[in-house]
C-alpha cells in the first residue's frame, strides 16, 4: 500500500465528556507528535465493567503512543505493531486481574507522515471520517454486527440505526490473543478535515448533522458543538470527537460575503451625474468670462 506525501500543517481540536447517562468516561484519546514530525491521533471506546472499560482504552492509548514515540517503523507497519501490541497489553491485563476480566476496547488512529502520507487503522467501531467540498465520508466501516446485516442487505442503513443488535461488536482490542486491524493509506487534499469519534457520536448524531458543523465551525467550536449534540440527543454513552483540518481548511469556513443591495450601480450613476456637472459648470464659467 502507499500514500501520497503530506504536508504537516494540522488544526487539531479535540474533546472528550462523559455524556448524558453514564457515571464514568471509559473513553480515551490522544494527540501525538513524535521526532520526525509525524502526527498520531488515537481515540479508544473501553468496554468492560466499571474499572474494564477505562483500563482497557487507557492501556490501548498508551501502547500506541510507545510504539508511535520508539521510531524504526512508519506508516501501515508502525499502525499494525502498535495495534497488536494494545491487544496484547490490554489481554494480559484482564488475565491478570479478575475485577478486569472481559474488558476490551475499540480503537481507531489517524497517522500523518511527512514523506509516507496518511493512513487510518482501526478495530470496533469507532469511526474515522474525511470532510471534503461540504461531503462527510466515512473512512471506516464498523466491526459490528448491524454493519453485517447492512453490508449482506439484510437490513437497511435506518434499520441499523435501532436494531436490538445494533451494540454487538465483532472486534475488539483485548478480548482475543489475536486482532485482526483493518488499515488503509488515505488520500489527502488541502482543506480537508478529519474526525475520529467513538459511538458515543456517530450512533447520535446524524452524519447530515457533522458535515453541517464541520462545514461552517473551526475544529475548537466543532468540536465542543458536536459533544452538545450528542448529549442534546439523550447522551446514551461516552463521547469523544477528534478534528484534524488540513492546511488551508480555514478559507472553507470564513464567513459568507454580506447579502446587503450591490452599491456598484448607485456608485456608478452618482460618478456620471458628477462628471456631468462638472461639465455645465465649466461651460458656465467660459461662456461668462469676459472677451
Amino acid at each position: 500500500m502507499s500514500a501520497p506525501a503530506v504536508q504537516l500543517g494540522l488544526e487539531v481540536a479535540y474533546l472528550s465528556d462523559v455524556g448524558a447517562v453514564r457515571s464514568e468516561n471509559q473513553d480515551a484519546c490522544a494527540e501525538l507528535q513524535n521526532g520526525s514530525g509525524a502526527r498520531l491521533l488515537v481515540v479508544a471506546d473501553g468496554m468492560g465493567g466499571h474499572r474494564g472499560g477505562a483500563t482497557a482504552s487507557r492501556l490501548a492509548v498508551e501502547t500506541l503512543a510507545q510504539v508511535f514515540r520508539a521510531g524504526g517503523l512508519a506508516g501501515p507497519d508502525l499502525l499494525r505493531e502498535g495495534f497488536v501490541r494494545a491487544n496484547e497489553r490490554v489481554c494480559m491485563a484482564a488475565q491478570s486481574d479478575a475485577e478486569l476480566t472481559g474488558m476490551g476496547t475499540t480503537a481507531v488512529a489517524l497517522l500523518f507522515e511527512p514523506a509516507a502520507g496518511v493512513w487510518v487503522a482501526h478495530v470496533g467501531d469507532s469511526r474515522a471520517y474525511r470532510m471534503r467540498d461540504g461531503v462527510l465520508q466515512q473512512l471506516t466501516r464498523d466491526h459490528s454486527t448491524v454493519a453485517e446485516l447492512v453490508s449482506r442487505g439484510l437490513i437497511s442503513e435506518a434499520e441499523a440505526a435501532d436494531h436490538p443488535r445494533r451494540n454487538e461488536i465483532l472486534r475488539s482490542l483485548g478480548v482475543s490473543p489475536q486482532v485482526e486491524v483493518d488499515i488503509a493509506a488515505v488520500d489527502v487534499r488541502a482543506d480537508d478535515q478529519f474526525i475520529l469519534c467513538s459511538d458515543g457520536l456517530s450512533g447520535v448524531v446524524a452524519a447530515e448533522q457533522i458535515a453541517a458543523v464541520l462545514s461552517r465551525t473551526p475544529p475548537h467550536e466543532a468540536v465542543r458543538l458536536l459533544v452538545e449534540g450528542a448529549n442534546a440527543n439523550g447522551g446514551p454513552d461516552n463521547v469523544t470527537v477528534m478534528i484534524a483540518a488540513m492546511p488551508g481548511a480555514r478559507s472553507a469556513l470564513r464567513a459568507p460575503a454580506p447579502r446587503g443591495r450591490d452599491i456598484r450601480p448607485l456608485a456608478l450613476a452618482t460618478a456620471v451625474v458628477a462628471a456631468a456637472l462638472l461639465v455645465v459648470l465649466t461651460c458656465l464659467w467660459w461662456w461668462g468670462v469676459p472677451r
